[in-house]
């Protein structure tokens, strides 16, 4: 259940462009989208106008801002965002709190989508569960007990770089990682190899859905690494419970299946229906809703 969040603002800062917008109860009540400038002074002005825009009545009580990056432990600067340097070392939060005049919280962009699926969207009846964004890259936000699970140094649920069995150099330089194969990018990119030509990921899905064996045969190889991926966090957590977000979260249903085998195999004492490979529910929103929800440490 949610609780009334009057004048809450939540902000989806990403690369190219911000979602802004006022949660009430759930819901986005207003909102904006405008492009990222990538200039520090220029962003915030841009940020204050629009929240301003959004609380017509005042300051709101609290703007929570997702970011896809590395996230101090206080939550309010960036320690690291490879898609906006700009951000980096900058006192972002006391800068946009003292321009709007109310708290600010900062957080990594899949854990602010975690907590607003587990608020608003699939995770309202999961009090644990693991949010896994299928992406560019493949992202993750851990739910504990209905709280975001940080870590002791803030790095907690790094799901897309456990190693699961192939020898593809990731993008963090190490080889074997489950982005490196089942992020959205990598299904495209072993399609394009393995059928002789790019696919978007829909159309690749939609062959698929059509008895393609080719493409099947990509998405049996990124499901059975991802249940590989799963089986690890299975084992060490006993999570039961995994929802999709990202761009390739509505392929789960070709993912789906092969992942399931693996966790069977993987996991004793644990069967196929222990465990629960859900879709996300708040799409482009989950984002946004989570940041609303953020609280202080």
């Amino acid at each position: 259940m949610t609780s009334s969040t009057e004048n809450r603002i939540g902000i989806d800062l990403g690369g190219t462009n911000i979602k802004l917008g006022r949660v009430e109860d759930g819901r986005v009540v207003q909102r904006f989208e405008i492009p990222t400038e990538h200039d520090a002074e220029v962003c915030l002005a841009s940020l204050q106008d629009h929240v301003e825009k959004l609380s017509p009545g005042g300051a709101p009580m609290q703007i929570g801002v997702g970011v896809p990056g590395v996230i101090n432990l206080e939550r309010t600067r960036v320690v690291d965002a490879p898609n906006l340097s700009f951000l980096v070392d900058l006192p972002l939060a006391d800068l946009l709190g003292e321009a709007c005049k109310c708290p600010v919280i900062l957080e990594n962009d899949a854990n602010v989508a975690a907590l607003g699926e587990a608020r608003c969207g699939a995770g309202r009846n999961h009090p644990d569960f693991l949010f896994v964004t299928l992406g560019t890259g493949v992202g993750g936000g851990l739910i504990f007990n209905d709280s975001l699970f940080h870590g002791p140094g803030g790095m907690a649920g790094e799901f897309g770089h456990l190693t699961v069995g192939h020898d593809r150099q990731c993008g963090c330089g190490a080889l074997g990682c489950l982005e490196a194969i089942a992020s959205a990018r990598a299904m495209e990119t072993l399609a394009a190899q393995s059928l002789g030509k790019a696919l978007p990921l829909k159309d690749l899905a939609d062959a698929a859905r059509n008895g393609d064996r080719d493409a099947l045969a990509v998405f049996h190889t990124a499901g059975a690494c991802l249940g590989d991926a799963l089986a690890q966090v299975a084992l060490l957590l006993d999570l039961r419970v995994f929802l999709f977000g990202g761009g390739g979260g509505p392929v789960l249903d070709l993912l789906k299946k092969p992942a399931l085998m693996v966790l069977k195999q993987r996991c004793f004492g644990r069967g196929i229906k222990d465990f629960h490979l859900l879709p996300a529910e708040l799409g482009n929103d989950a984002g946004l809703l989570g940041a609303a929800y953020l609280e202080q440490a």
